[in-house]
């Protein structure tokens, strides 16, 4: 009978041990997991930080690009109106004709 409970005893210590193991591995898994959902979360929190800063880089450029262009538009339609004005102008006014009047000092 003693046989039998020391192998009761056994089994149950083993149980145990069995057990605890997998407490103990559930538990460094566990902390594991939480460890790398942090770092996780830090990485996209700065990931969506750069985001926002590259959209308003984005917009900002977008509006320099829109004020570029349209200053090259209006500098085009300068150009085209400058152009077009010698094409306007009616044909070249004869110039009149000044004459000098140059007197001669008598000189001694």
């Amino acid at each position: 009978m003693e046989r039998t409970d020391r192998g009761i005893k056994d089994d149950t210590q083993k149980a145990k041990l069995i057990f605890l193991t997998l407490a103990v591995l559930v538990t460094i898994l566990l902390i594991w997991s939480f460890t790398s959902a942090n770092k996780a979360k830090s990485e996209r929190d700065a990931v969506r930080q750069e985001m926002e800063v590259l959209k308003q880089e984005n917009a900002k450029l977008e509006q320099w690009l829109k004020d570029r262009t349209q200053e090259n538009d209006e500098l085009k339609k300068k150009i085209q109106q400058l152009r077009a004005k010698p094409k306007a102008k009616p044909a070249v006014k004869k110039k009149t004709k000044t004459t000098k009047t140059t007197t001669k000092k008598k000189t001694r």
